[in-house]
C-alpha cells in the first residue's frame, strides 16, 4: 500500500469514526431530552418481607373465587410479564399461552398488558382504557370515593378478582353482586378472603405479622397491597443495553444506534413512545383492527370513551411502554397484530395491509392529510421503508430484560 493510499485510508477511517462519535452522542442527547432515566433513578424503595408475602398471592389460584385463575395464569416471564396470545383467557382456561386457547375457557376481550415498571412514579394510568387513574390526590376508578388506595397499582390490585369471566365465574353468588354499589365489591372481596383463609393460610398469617394485627383482621386491601409491592419488585426496569448506552458511555451496534436515530427522529417514534418508560401514557387511535369480541360487542372496542363518556376518546387507547417489546407479542389492545414491523407500520400506513393493490404510496399519504385536517389530533405522516424499520426493530432489542427471579 503506498503513502498516499495509507493517508487517505487514514482519514477515512478518522472521518467515519468522528461520524460514528458524532451520531452517538446525538442519541444520547434525544433520549435525555426526552425524558429518558436510568433504572436506579425510576424503580421505587420496596419492603422485601411484603415481597415475599405478595408472591404468594400473585401466583395463588385462591385469589379467585373459582380457585382456578391467579395473577400468575396471564403475566408469564417467558412471554415478557404478558401470557403470548392475542386476548387472555380467564376462567375455565388451562395451561400457559397457547395451550390455553386450545383447552377453552372464558376469552376476554383485550390483549394483556405487560408489567413492567407499574411501581414508578410516572405510571399513574393503568390499564388500556385508563380506567384507573392518580390525578394529584385523588385516585380515579370504578370504586368512586371509596378507592382504597392511593396507589394506583394497589386500586388495579383490587379489580381482577372483581371481573366476571376473568377472575369470576357467573353463577348466582355473583349475578345477585351486579350492581354499581361498593358494597357488592366488598361482599366479593370479603368471599375470597374468607377463602385464601381456608387455602393460603401461611400467606395470612404472615399478612398479619407483618402489619401487627390479627389473623381475622387481614383484609382483601392487604393482600392487594403485598401483589402490588410483588409486581413493583418482580418486574421493575432493569438496565437494559440501552441504558448502559446512555448513562454508562456503552456502546451500540450501527444497526440499534441508526434505528434509535430513526425513533427519535424521522420515525417520530419519541413523540408517543417517549420518556423514562418509552410512553407518554395518553390516549390515541391507531388503525389497527379489531379481534374477537371487544367490549363494545363483537368486533367493537369504544376504547378510553368506555371510562370517560366523551366522544373526543372513541376507539382511543392508551400509549404502551416499550421495554421488553420483542417478546410481548401480539400487539394492539386486541392482540391483532403478530409482528413487530407490523405494528409499526399501523401506525403511519394500515391501508398497506387493508387495501394494498388500489392506493399508492402518494394516494395513502394524502389520505392521511386529508384525515389530519379533520382530527383533533395531530397526524403522524413519516413514511418508512421496510428496511428502516427493521433498523427500529433493531433498536428496540436494546430495550429488552427478563423479569427479576423472585
Amino acid at each position: 500500500m503506498s503513502l498516499d493510499i495509507k493517508f487517505l485510508f487514514i482519514i477515512f477511517l478518522t472521518a467515519s469514526m468522528g461520524a460514528q462519535a458524532s451520531l452517538e452522542n446525538l442519541v444520547r442527547k434525544a433520549a435525555l431530552e426526552n425524558g429518558f432515566m436510568s433504572a436506579e433513578e425510576l424503580n421505587p424503595a420496596l419492603d422485601a418481607e411484603l415481597v415475599k408475602i405478595g408472591k404468594i398471592f400473585f401466583n395463588s389460584t385462591s385469589t379467585s373465587l373459582n380457585g382456578n385463575t391467579s395473577c400468575q395464569t396471564c403475566h408469564l416471564d417467558r412471554f415478557g410479564s404478558a401470557d403470548g396470545i392475542p386476548n387472555a383467557i380467564g376462567v375455565g382456561g388451562e395451561g400457559e399461552g397457547a395451550s390455553r386457547i386450545k383447552m377453552g375457557g372464558a376469552i376476554l376481550p383485550r390483549n394483556t398488558l405487560p408489567l413492567w415498571g407499574r411501581g414508578t412514579e410516572d405510571f399513574k394510568i393503568l390499564f388500556w382504557d385508563g380506567r384507573i387513574e392518580k390525578v394529584d390526590d385523588l385516585i380515579i376508578s370504578q370504586f368512586g370515593e371509596n378507592f382504597p388506595s392511593l396507589d394506583p397499582l394497589v386500586v388495579a390490585a383490587h379489580l381482577p378478582p372483581l371481573e366476571i369471566r376473568e377472575m369470576l365465574v357467573e353463577d348466582k353468588f355473583i349475578e345477585e353482586q351486579k350492581t354499581e354499589k361498593f358494597d357488592s365489591a366488598n361482599v366479593v372481596f370479603s368471599k375470597i378472603i374468607s377463602e385464601l383463609k381456608k387455602r393460603e393460610p401461611d400467606g395470612i398469617e404472615a399478612l398479619a405479622d407483618f402489619y401487627d394485627i390479627n389473623f381475622e383482621e387481614i383484609t382483601y386491601f392487604h393482600v392487594a397491597k403485598s401483589i402490588a409491592e410483588f409486581i413493583k419488585a418482580k418486574f421493575a426496569i432493569q438496565d437494559t443495553e440501552f441504558h448502559k448506552f446512555v448513562f454508562e458511555s456503552g456502546s451500540l451496534s450501527e444497526k440499534k444506534l441508526r434505528g434509535a436515530e430513526l425513533f427519535y427522529g424521522k420515525g417520530k417514534c419519541s413523540v408517543c413512545h417517549g420518556g423514562a418508560l418509552f410512553s407518554d401514557f395518553k390516549f390515541h387511535k391507531i388503525a389497527y383492527p379489531q379481534l374477537g369480541f371487544g367490549k363494545n360487542g363483537f368486533g367493537i372496542d369504544y376504547g378510553r370513551f368506555n371510562t370517560t363518556h366523551e366522544v373526543k376518546d372513541l376507539y382511543k387507547f392508551r400509549t404502551p411502554p416499550l421495554f421488553d417489546v420483542l417478546n410481548t407479542a401480539p400487539y394492539s389492545h386486541s392482540g391483532s397484530i403478530q409482528k413487530i414491523q407490523e405494528a409499526i407500520i399501523f401506525h403511519f400506513d394500515p391501508l398497506r395491509f387493508i387495501d394494498l393493490d388500489s392506493m399508492t404510496p402518494l394516494d395513502r399519504s394524502e389520505f392521511y392529510k386529508r384525515i389530519s385536517l379533520d382530527s383533533q389530533e395531530k397526524m403522524l405522516i413519516s413514511f418508512l421503508n421496510d428496511n428502516e424499520i427493521e433498523l427500529i426493530v433493531e433498536f428496540l432489542k436494546s430495550l429488552s430484560f427478563s423479569p427479576n427471579d423472585i
